[in-house]
């Protein structure tokens, strides 16, 4: 087995006119005199101050060595992330396509890898106006490979991806550990290990491979739950044979845990869960898109200084995230950017219907459950955010991304962002039903910051649209979470005033919310968005806005916002298991 990172150096260049370029064959150029060094992941944008608005095309190129093969040789190439659409080359040849900017991806590239010296050339596109999802652009759009890129080359067969799955039982616990093989070989065997965090041996098995999959089912005794306050890990190792041969290893960390609602409650290992949450939109003046792991990790202390015991991410978060996570105690809800799809209700043949969008939303939300399906940190997947969910041709669409999850995972439970509490289909295929709502903010301002009302107006404010709102959700019996609210704070602002756009009007609309949903059992949690302002192009340029989302508890930079200690105190004082 051969294993090699292909993170660092590469070869960049950007390709200003790609039509007119499409003969030309950039998978192997004739020279790299010209392509400029960069590093991987890296966001284009970042790479210097002349690419910082770019959106378009662009090309990657790195070479790399390999020794002698092993024959019949399986190569699987990996790639944590590039936005949005990636086109890759292997010594010349195609090897795959992959659309989607914040999922991972792997490809078979065992026809095109060979001993001795590799070209591996990549083409990205992010010119939003080719993208599909999300459908609008709420976030900045950096281009580039992001994430990490690997290749690991085995003889006959590779473990493709493997899970497991387990619950507490009495002093210990019952699992199953699914393994999936490719190509799919006959005639393989697997052993499996699960070992505690000090390395002691729980559990061992066997099984054999049949149809490229294989199934075990085990039980551990005296083994613990995992839970935010005990963030109990194991490590389960499975060794791929053929014969007396060990074709491949792998090993992941899971935890032990039920996830599952009573009426309107979330219950943790039978327990009542409370969220008490913040929506996690990451954007890093250094880093932009790509997640460095000392800056995400200060996020993180500061995040759990604050008082959160459970993030929002709106985009699917890197493998050291999720291991953070779990080590942290810290949940997460993650999704993928099904982002406002919301033709007319009146309309038919509609973008629900078109089958490539479809078959786009299932593939995505595959790849985030496969990445993220052994973190136990992980309770929610959510299948949407601000779509129409009351147009017809919605229900179809949707039936078909929660029976595409719950075919993957049934251990977690699924859910829906819906605006302004306008749930529609939803109400009876998710789990539990988000509620975004800006009650007090985009019903006040005006979009070119001008007309807005003097300060003597700005508060009190009549809540009563929001409570209106809470209880119509609140009816569907079913566990509620108040998953977007908030205000843009110019940092530095502050008014006593509580004028608009000021730090203290931010602050006191967000503590009245948590305050608000507090008077209802059903909701079982609060997501103020979000921790950090942000790049964000869909925002009109006025008098506030300048190109950054200003809505975060924290600035740009990452300092604290008054909303932050009204946070902190608020979460303090709630008084629901969490």
């Amino acid at each position: 087995m051969v294993s090699i990172d292909l993170n660092g150096v590469w070869r960049f260049m950007i390709d200003q006119d790609p039509e007119y370029h499409a003969k030309l064959d950039y998978s192997r150029p004739a020279s790299l005199l010209h392509w400029e060094k960069v590093i991987v992941p890296g966001c284009w944008n970042k790479y210097d101050a002349r690419y910082d608005l770019f959106e378009g095309v662009a090309w990657f190129v790195r070479e790399f060595e390999l020794p002698e093969l092993p024959s019949p040789a399986v190569a699987r190439l990996h790639f944590g992330g590039a936005n949005y659409l990636a086109d890759v080359f292997l010594n010349g040849k195609k090897v795959g396509t992959h659309e989607g900017g914040y999922t991972a991806f792997d490809l078979d590239v065992s026809s095109a890898v060979k001993a001795g010296l590799n070209r591996l050339a990549v083409r990205v596109d992010n010119r939003h106006l080719k993208m599909r999802l999300p459908a609008v652009i709420g976030w900045y759009n950096y281009g580039g490979i992001h994430r990490e890129v690997t290749l690991t080359v085995t003889r006959l067969a590779q473990v493709a991806h493997f899970s497991v799955s387990s619950v507490p039982l009495d002093c210990g616990a019952t699992g199953t550990l699914i393994v999936r093989v490719s190509p799919a070989a006959q005639k393989l065997n697997l052993k499996a290990r699960i070992a505690n965090a000090g390395g002691i041996c729980l559990w061992e098995g066997r099984g054999q491979v049949h149809d490229g999959v294989a199934n075990i089912n085990f039980a551990l005794n005296n083994a613990q739950a995992w839970s935010p306050e005990m963030p109990r890990l194991y490590q389960c190792a499975v060794e791929l044979m053929s014969g007396g041969d060990v074709l491949d290893r792998r090993e992941v960390s899971f935890g032990i845990r039920k996830l599952e609602t009573s009426g309107a409650s979330i219950l943790l290992n039978r327990r009542p869960l409370f969220l008490k949450g913040m929506c996690y939109l990451y954007d890093h003046p250094v880093a932009g898109l790509v997640y460095d792991p000392a800056a995400a990790g200060r996020d993180l202390d500061d995040l759990q200084a604050l008082g959160i015991n459970c993030l929002r991410s709106h985009f699917p978060v890197p493998d050291f995230f999720l291991d953070e996570c779990d080590r942290r105690g810290l949940m997460l809800w993650l999704e993928v950017p099904i982002y406002c799809l919301a033709p007319p209700s009146g309309t038919g043949g509609s973008i629900f219907t078109e089958g490539s969008v479809q078959a786009l939303a299932l593939q995505m939300l595959r790849e985030m459950v496969e990445q993220a399906v052994n973190h136990p940190s992980v309770i929610l997947w959510s299948v949407g955010n601000e779509c129409n969910a009351e147009h017809p041709e919605a229900v179809q669409f949707f039936r078909a991304c929660v029976d595409a999850v719950r075919a993957m995972d049934k251990s977690r439970l699924i859910s829906y962002a819906a605006l302004y509490g306008d749930v529609g289909c939803l109400a009876d295929l998710v789990d539990v039903v988000g509620v975004n709502e800006y009650f007090g903010w985009y019903d006040r301002i005006s979009q070119d910051g001008t007309a807005e009302p003097a300060p003597e107006k700005n508060w009190p404010f009549d809540f009563s649209r929001l409570e209106d709102c809470l209880r119509k959700v609140c009816a569907l019996a079913k566990p509620v979470l108040l998953t977007e609210f908030g205000a843009d704070a110019e940092p530095g602002f502050r008014s006593k005033a509580l004028d608009l756009w000021s730090e203290n009007y931010q602050a006191a609309l967000i503590g009245k919310h948590i305050e608000i949903a507090g008077k209802y059992p059903a909701v079982c949690g609060t997501f103020p968005f979000c921790y950090a302002d942000y790049r964000d192009p869909s925002k009109p340029v006025n008098h506030h806005w300048h190109g950054i989302n200003l809505k975060g508890m924290v600035d740009y930079r990452r300092g604290h916002k008054l909303a932050w200690r009204i946070i902190q105190d608020a979460y303090k004082s709630v008084k629901r298991t969490a």
